[in-house]
């Protein structure tokens, strides 16, 4: 999965690359998160606001009412944090099912 956003709080853009689209060569500047066994990509930034989540607040919301539930890098707990938690998603490339 490729997403691309905007996070407003941080006043900059994001990329986040999991799965097969994390391997290989790795963008400029892409910083790896990992966690139980599994590894991202991400901008700098988002790369930062994740591993602060991932040890501060290690949880997301599913939708904007919840429930909240473990932040784990698999794909849709990835994309709902995006989505509810940081914000300003644009573009979703190879979603989960």
């Amino acid at each position: 999965m490729v997403v691309t956003g905007y996070d407003d709080r941080q006043g900059c853009g994001y990329v986040l690359r999991t799965g097969a689209d994390a391997t290989g060569a790795a963008p400029p500047g892409a910083q790896s998160v990992s966690h139980d066994g599994v590894t991202v990509l991400a901008t700098p930034e988002l790369a930062a606001t994740l591993r602060d989540a991932l040890k501060h607040r290690p949880t997301a919301l599913l939708s904007w009412s919840g429930p909240r539930v473990p932040l784990t890098l698999d794909d849709a707990t990835l994309l709902a944090w995006l989505t509810y938690d940081v914000g300003g998603v644009l573009t979703v490339a190879n979603p989960p099912r």
